[in-house]
């Protein structure tokens, strides 16, 4: 069983980036974009910054970098100057991703339910603290 472990992750995965690619598609964005307005947009209280998304995705930081220039060129956020470090730049939602930021909720919600509603309720606490251990784990 556990030689198959991460061939049945990845299967999951290619799956659930299917879903999220298709969603993303219909308002011309890729699967990433649509999770960086997301997790922008739940964190819009607390300031935002390219390491961040390094951090939150596991990315590199060359990977974020293109990522975040091509959304700010395609003007779904907006990097802003920080007084106290003229190096740092605060990433925020403009206006546009904002005007989509329901839908993209509503999606990602319904999405989380539809890979939840598989298991059993105490399976999804298990399963969820599972996922968090395994980049941990793996990174060492």
């Amino acid at each position: 069983m556990t030689s198959d472990v991460a061939h049945l992750i990845k299967v999951a995965s290619n799956e659930i980036s299917r879903g999220i690619n298709t969603f993303a598609a219909k308002y011309g964005l890729t699967g990433t974009q649509v999770q960086i307005i997301h997790y922008l947009a739940d964190h819009h209280n607390v300031e935002i910054y390219q390491k961040d998304i390094e951090r939150e995705f596991n990315i590199r930081r060359s990977t974020a970098t293109n990522i975040l220039k091509t959304m700010e060129k395609d003007e779904l956020i907006i990097r802003r100057s920080v007084k106290s470090d003229s190096r740092l730049k605060r990433i925020v939602l403009s206006d546009k991703s904002k005007e989509m930021q329901d839908a993209i909720d509503k999606f990602m919600t319904d999405n989380d339910q539809k890979i939840l509603s598989t298991l059993g309720t105490l399976e999804r606490h298990s399963f969820v603290r599972a996922l968090k251990k395994i980049p941990l784990k793996l990174k060492k």
